[in-house]
């Protein structure tokens, strides 16, 4: 059986047709957005680059929270039960006077720059988050001062 359409009914369907096409292709854009960073560089070498998220930065007094990023070339394994990641995020937060550092959670990826099946998301407790001292001459070091700086500004 078939159902003629004058030309008129056939314009006002495709008419009604494009603006759901644009709606959905907006739509799926949108986690795109939600995940965007502005991803600061911190130091690069063969085995990682390290970054830092400028809009995450959170101060607080002598208190600073940020998101971390470290790429991976190359596939880095969990421990067991054994999963594939090549990039993690790391919500860190510094203590800038003393030259302290609390991991609070991590989440690794299975794609680069955070992107891509979430792997497997750590968290520390409130009560178990601990500073640790952070070697000023290492990466570790060089995280901390440049994000304690940006902070600042």
């Amino acid at each position: 059986m078939c159902i003629a359409f004058s030309s008129q009914d056939h314009k006002q369907r495709l008419g009604l047709i494009f603006p759901v096409k644009v709606l959905f292709f907006l739509l799926s854009l949108g986690p795109l957005c939600l995940e965007a960073a502005d991803w600061v560089e911190i130091s690069s070498d063969y085995e990682s680059s390290i970054y830092y998220d400028r809009d995450s930065l959170h101060r607080e007094g002598d208190m600073v929270e940020v998101v971390l990023l470290w790429d991976f070339p190359d596939v880095q394994l969990t421990r067991r039960p054994v999963k594939p990641y090549l990039s993690a995020t790391r919500l860190t937060r510094y203590r800038c006077g003393a030259g302290g550092r609390a991991n609070v959670e991590t989440t690794l990826y299975r794609d680069n720059m955070a992107r891509g099946e979430i792997t497997e998301v750590y968290r520390t407790p409130d009560a178990e988050i601990n500073f640790e001292w952070v070697n000023p001459e290492a990466p570790g070091g060089e995280s901390m001062r440049r994000v304690c700086a940006a902070a600042i500004q």
